[in-house]
C-alpha cells in the first residue's frame, strides 16, 4: 500500500495504481471485483509503466517482465535454437503454458497451437502496468493459471498526443534496437466517450555467436569429468565421414591419437580418409544467433462511449505483423536422420568411385564380399556447408477485436459483456534444406555404358554427389538435392463472456459484500499444414512433421464473493473470499469444477496476515491433443554403453535390440572403447519421435499461500511482504517421458514398454527413440517471496527542495522443485538449485532485484540490481565438465531527466561490468547446457548495453 507514497520507480507487490482519485474503486487482478482499497488475498507484483520506462530494450515487454525473481524466461530474444521467434511469461518456471497472459484482465492472442502469447504483440508504451499474480487464479479467470496470471493493463482515457522513441545498442557496436511509437487520444462529449490510437515500429538487427568470445566455437563434454573443450563440434562434417566395420584396419589407421574408433574415416579433398577425431568436428556455433532479428508493426485502437448509464459500448482492436528470423548451421544429414516413419539408414558406396583415392578403393572392394560392386556404410555423416545455413523466416500475422458493453443494472449492479476474436497466421519459409530421397539418389552412383559415373537410379536431374571431402559438391548436385520447405500456420481463439458484478451487495458493518457472477463460452482451433516435404518427413535441415489440425470448446459458470466481516473493532479488519467455476469441455477432459477460498486479517493497522487455497486446472493445448508426429533431439540414454554385460536381464535386453555381443562381452580398455562407441556424443545423436495425444485429461493443482505485510506506522513509507506459496499438480502433461526416463525404465527396471520404444542401427548404436504426450507426470514447488520498500524525503538538497531517496526489493526463495516423470516410480528430479539435461535453465534457489532511485526535481538516477544464485547441475550419475553455475550479479544504471514538462529524456547501461555468462557445452555436444555455451534466456550474452530514449507529450 505504500507504493502510492512512493514516486521513485518501483517493483511493487500488493499494489495497484488507481487510475482514478485515492478512494475510487478499482479492479485488482486476480479478482473480478472492485474495491475501495489496493490490497490483495493473493501475492501481486506490478511493474509500473516508469519501471518499464527505466529498463533498456524496453520497446519489448519481455526484457521487464524477465526481470522480476518470479519469472523464469525459456524463449525470448536471444532464443535461437529453440527458439521460434517469441517471448513468453513463464512464472514459477511451470512452463508458458501454465501462465495465462491477459490483456485488461481478457484473454489475448495465441502466436500458435500451444495457445501462449507471444509477448512481442503486446504495445508496451501504451502499458499504465503490469500486474502479476503467482498461484492458480483458474477459479477467477479459467484454465492455464496454474502458474498464476500476467494482466497487462493498457492506458485509458488518454488525452492528446505521445511520441516516444528508444535506441538501445552493445559497447561492441552491435545488439541494435530501435523503436518508435505514438499514441493519439481524445476525450468528448464532456467525458463520457474517449478514443485513443496507437502505432509502434521495432527494429533489433541480429547479432551473431560468433561475435561473442564465449559463444565463437561449440564448446564439447566428453562426460568424464574433464573440462569442456572447444575441439571441433559437430560430428555432422562438410567433409563427410563413414563407419564401416573393418575399415580401419584396412587402412592400417591404427594407433592415431585422438582415434577412438579406427573405423569412422573422415575425408581429405582428393578422396582419401584418415581416422576422425574429436578436432574433427564442425564449428556449428558462429553462424547461430545471439540475438535473433526483428521487425514489428503494432496499431491498436480503443474506443467507448458512455449512451448512458445503464449501457456504455466499447471496442478494441489490435493488429501485430512481427517477423523474426533464425539461423543455423548447415544442413546436418547421417544415418540418424529422421526419414518418414524411420531414419535414414546405411549409405551405399560405389567401390570404384572416382570420388575416392585408390587406397580407400582398395579397402572398399576388400570388404566388397559379394561382388557385387557396392559396400554399406552402416554410419555416416555430412553437412552442406556449400548450400549455406539453414534459415527459418516467421511472419506473423495477428489481430484482435473485443466488442463489448457494460453498464449500470439497478442499485450497486452492473454488467460487463462482450465477444473477443482473435486470429494468428504465421507464413513460415525455410532454406537451406536437403530432399532427403533426392540426397540417397545422388549418393548412391553406377557407371553408365560410356563409363561415365551417373545416379544409380537414373532420376531425372540427378547429378552425382560427391560428399566425401571439403567442398567436392558440383554446382548440379547442389541444385538437385538442396530446398526450401514452408509451414502454414493459423489459429483462432473466441470468447463470449458476460458477468454481473455488486461490490456493495450487503453491509454487515465492516464493508460492502462483493458479488460478481458470469458464464463464459470459449472456443480454441488451430492448425499447421506443412508442405509435402516437411509432411512426408522427406527433409533433413528443420525437423519434418504431419499436419496438426483441431479444437476444442469450453463452456463455463462462475461465481466470485468477498465478505468483509470486521472492521476497527477488537481488531483492524477481517475478510473472506471465496471463488468458483464449473467447465464443461467439448473434448477428454468433460467436466471440470475449480475453487478457491481465502482470507485476510489485520489484527493491527500495520499488520495483514492472509491465505488463500485454490484448486486449478490447465486443459491440454490443441499442440498437446492434436500435433502430428514430429521429432526432437533430447539426447541419449543407452544403458547398454555403461559396462561390460556378460549375463543377465540386461544382456538379454541389449542382444535383443541388437547390440553386438561382442561389445556386452568386452573387457578392458578395448571392451571401454568399443561401448563408447555405442553412445558417444562425438558420434551419436539419436532422435525422438513425438506426437499429440487426443485422450489427454486436464492438469489439476493445488496451490496455497500464506503470507503477510507489514506496514509500521512509526516507519513512515516503509513496507514489508512476505509470502509463502505452495503448488502441486496431478497429471502434468508432459511433451514425453523423456530419453533419460526411457532409459532408466528399460536399462535399469527392465520395463518392456519403455525397452519397445527404442531403435538401433546394425552398429547396435541408438537410432532413435519413440515418445508422445501423456498425463504421466507430477511436479511440486514450493518457496517463499519477500518484498521490501522504503522511501525517505530528504528535504532540500542537491538543488533541489524535494529529494528523494528509494529502495525497492524482490527476493524469491525457491524451497522444492521437484518433477516425477512417471507417477508411482521411485525417482524424480529436484531442479531447486539445479539446472542440466533434465531440469533444463538454471533454477536457483535464490534471486532478487533491488532497485536505488535518488530523486531530485527533474532528475531521477536509479541503479538496479539483479542477482542470481548459483545452480548445479541436476544429475548425479553424470560427471559433466561443468558441475555448477556461480551466481551472478548484473547492476544497470538509468538516469532519467525532465527536460520541460512535456519532454523526458532518458539514458542508461545495462550490465555496467559486462558480466559474461557461465559455460557448459550443449546436450547435443554431450553437455548439460542449453544453446550458445550457455542459458542464453537466463543469463546476460550480449554484455554491456546503452540505450537513450525520449518521450514528447503534448
Amino acid at each position: 500500500m505504500g507504493l502510492a507514497l512512493i514516486s521513485a520507480p518501483a517493483f511493487a507487490q500488493d499494489a495497484a495504481p488507481a487510475d482514478g482519485s485515492e478512494g475510487d474503486a478499482i479492479i485488482v487482478t486476480g479478482s473480478r471485483l472492485a474495491r475501495p482499497d489496493l490490497e490483495a488475498n493473493s501475492p501481486l507484483n506490478v511493474v509500473t509503466a516508469q519501471d518499464i520506462s527505466l529498463r533498456a530494450s524496453s520497446a519489448n515487454i519481455e526484457n521487464v517482465l524477465n526481470d522480476l525473481p518470479q519469472v523464469t524466461a525459456v524463449t525470448s530474444s536471444t532464443s535461437n535454437n529453440p527458439g521460434g521467434g517469441v517471448a513468453t511469461a513463464n512464472l514459477r518456471n511451470l512452463g508458458g503454458q501454465r501462465t495465462l497472459v491477459l490483456v485488461d484482465g481478457r484473454r489475448y492472442m495465441s502466436f500458435d497451437v500451444t495457445q501462449q502469447v507471444d509477448l512481442n504483440t503486446i504495445p508496451s508504451s501504451l502499458l499504465e502496468r503490469v500486474d502479476v499474480v503467482t498461484g492458480g487464479q483458474s477459479a477467477v479467470y479459467g484454465s492455464d493459471a496454474i502458474a498464476g496470471v500476467v494482466n497487462f493493463v493498457l492506458k485509458r482515457d488518454f488525452e492528446g498526443v505521445e511520441l516516444g522513441s528508444s535506441y538501445t545498442m552493445t559497447e561492441r557496436g552491435d545488439g541494435q534496437i530501435w523503436d518508435i511509437n505514438g499514441t493519439i487520444g481524445s476525450n468528448f462529449a464532456d467525458g463520457r466517450g474517449n478514443v485513443t490510437l496507437y502505432g509502434s515500429y521495432t527494429k533489433r538487427k541480429p547479432t551473431f555467436a560468433g561475435e561473442r568470445s564465449f559463444s565463437r566455437n561449440a564448446l564439447n563434454d566428453d562426460q568424464d569429468g574433464s573440462p569442456i573443450y572447444a575441439a571441433g563440434g559437430s560430428p555432422s562434417i562438410p567433409q563427410g565421414r563413414v563407419n564401416i566395420p573393418g575399415l580401419g584396419a584396412l587402412l592400417g589407421n591404427g594407433g592415431i591419437p585422438g582415434c577412438t574408433n579406427v573405423d569412422i574415416q573422415a575425408f581429405n579433398p582428393d578422396g582419401s580418409s584418415k581416422c576422425y577425431t574429436a578436432g574433427d568436428g564442425y564449428n556449428f556455433s558462429p553462424i547461430n544467433y545471439l540475438q535473433v532479428p526483428q521487425e514489428r508493426f503494432i496499431i491498436s485502437a480503443m474506443a467507448e462511449y458512455e449512451i448512458n448509464e445503464h449501457f456504455t459500448p466499447y471496442l478494441e482492436t489490435t493488429f501485430a505483423n512481427n517477423r523474426v528470423t533464425a539461423q543455423l548451421a548447415a544442413t546436418p544429414i547421417g544415418n540418424g536422420t529422421p526419414f518418414g516413419e524411420g531414419v535414414t539408414g546405411p549409405l551405399t558406396l560405389q567401390v570404384d568411385s572416382p570420388f575416392f583415392a585408390p587406397a580407400f578403393q582398395n579397402a572398399l572392394a576388400a570388404l566388397d564380399t559379394d561382388g557385387d560392386g557396392y559396400v554399406s556404410a552402416p554410419g555416416w555423416n555430412f553437412r552442406t556447408t556449400q548450400i549455406g545455413p539453414r534459415a527459418n523466416f516467421d511472419e506473423r500475422n495477428a489481430f484482435r477485436i473485443v466488442a463489448g458493453m457494460k453498464g449500470s443494472i439497478t442499485g450497486d449492479f452492473s454488467y460487463d459483456g462482450y465477444y473477443m476474436y482473435s486470429r494468428t497466421k504465421n507464413s513460415q519459409r525455410q532454406l537451406g534444406n536437403v530432399a532427403i530421397d533426392r540426397f540417397l539418389a545422388a549418393t548412391t552412383t553406377a557407371f553408365d555404358a560410356n563409363g561415365n559415373l551417373v545416379c544409380a537410379g537414373g532420376q531425372v536431374g540427378c547429378a552425382p554427389a560427391n560428399i566425401f571431402g571439403l567442398n567436392n559438391l558440383s554446382q548440379e548436385a547442389i541444385d538437385y538435392i538442396s530446398i526450401g520447405a514452408t509451414n502454414l500456420e493459423e489459429y483462432t481463439t473466441q470468447v463470449a463472456s458476460f458477468a454481473i458484478t455488486n461490490p456493495n451487495l450487503v453491509d454487515f458493518g465492516a464493508g460492502g459484500v462483493g458479488l460478481a457472477l458470469g458464464a463464459e463460452w470459449r472456443s480454441e482451433n488451430g492448425a499447421i499444414t506443412p508442405d509435402s516435404f516437411l509432411s512426408s518427413g522427406n527433409v533433413a535441415g528443420f525437423n519434418p512433421g504431419q499436419p496438426t489440425a483441431g479444437g476444442y470448446s469450453v463452456t463455463e459458470f462462475f461465481g466470485e464473493i468477498r465478505v468483509p466481516l470486521l472492521k476497527d473493532t477488537f481488531i483492524h479488519s477481517l475478510e473472506l473470499n471465496g471463488a468458483a467455476r464449473y467447465s464443461n469441455y467439448s473434448n477428454a477432459p468433460g467436466n471440470v469444477f475449480t475453487w478457491s477460498a481465502g482470507a485476510s486479517l489485520a489484527p493491527v493497522e500495520d499488520l495483514v496476515f492472509r491465505g488463500q487455497y485454490q484448486k486449478a486446472v490447465r486443459g491440454p493445448s490443441v499442440n498437446e491433443l492434436f500435433l502430428g508426429n514430429t521429432v526432437s533431439f533430447a539426447g541419449n540414454a543407452d544403458g547398454c554403453a555403461t559396462e561390460a554385460v556378460p549375463t543377465g536381464q540386461l544382456r538379454d535386453i541389449c542382444l535383443a535390440q541388437g547390440v553386438p555381443a561382442a561389445i556386452l562381452d568386452a573387457t578392458g580398455a578395448a571392451g571401454a572403447t568399443a561401448r563408447l562407441n555405442l553412445a558417444d556424443p562425438n558420434n551419436v545423436n539419436p532422435l525422438t519421435f513425438l506426437g499429440g495425444n487426443s485422450d489427454l485429461q486436464e492438469e489439476t493443482a493445488k496451490t496455497y499461500t500464506l503470507g503477510a505485510v507489514f506496514t509500521p506506522s512509526f516507519v513512515p513509507r516503509f513496507s514489508l511482504t512476505v509470502d509463502y506459496y505452495n503448488i502441486k499438480i496431478d497429471g502434468l502433461i508432459l511433451s514425453g517421458v523423456g530419453t533419460d526416463v526411457i532409459g532408466r525404465l528399460c536399462f535399469d527396471r527392465f520395463e518392456q514398454a519403455y525397452c519397445d520404444a527404442v531403435t538401433r542401427n546394425s552398429l547396435g548404436q541408438i537410432d532413435s527413440f519413440r515418445d508422445g504426450y501423456v498425463n504421466s507426470g507430477g511436479l511440486k514447488t514450493s518457496g517463499v517471496d519477500v518484498t521490501a520498500r522504503y522511501s525517505l524525503p530528504l528535504g532540500a538538497v542537491l538543488g533541489s527542495e524535494d529529494t528523494r531517496l528509494s529502495f525497492q526489493f524482490n527476493g524469491t526463495r525457491l524451497i522444492n522443485y521437484r518433477v516425477t516423470p512417471v507417477v508411482g516410480l521411485d525417482f524424480d528430479y529436484q531442479c531447486a538449485g539445479n539446472f542440466g539435461a533434465q531440469c533444463g535453465v538454471p533454477t536457483p534457489k535464490w534471486r532478487h532485484t533491488f532497485r536505488t532511485s535518488l530523486t531530485t526535481g527533474a532528475l531521477t538516477t536509479s541503479v538496479m540490481w539483479r542477482y542470481l544464485g548459483k545452480a548445479n547441475d541436476d544429475d548425479p550419475d553424470t560427471l559433466y565438465g561443468v558441475e555448477r553455475m556461480k551466481a551472478q550479479n548484473y547492476f544497470d544504471l538509468t538516469t532519467s531527466f525532465d527536460a520541460t514538462d512535456n519532454l523526458n529524456l532518458q539514458v542508461g547501461v545495462s550490465n555496467m561490468f559486462d558480466k559474461q555468462p557461465p559455460l557448459s557445452a550443449s546436450t547435443q555436444s554431450g553437455g548439460n547446457g542449453e544453446q550458445s555455451n550457455t542459458f542464453p534466456t537466463f543469463y546476460d550474452v550480449l554484455g554491456r548495453s546503452f540505450f537513450v530514449s525520449g518521450k514528447i507529450r503534448f
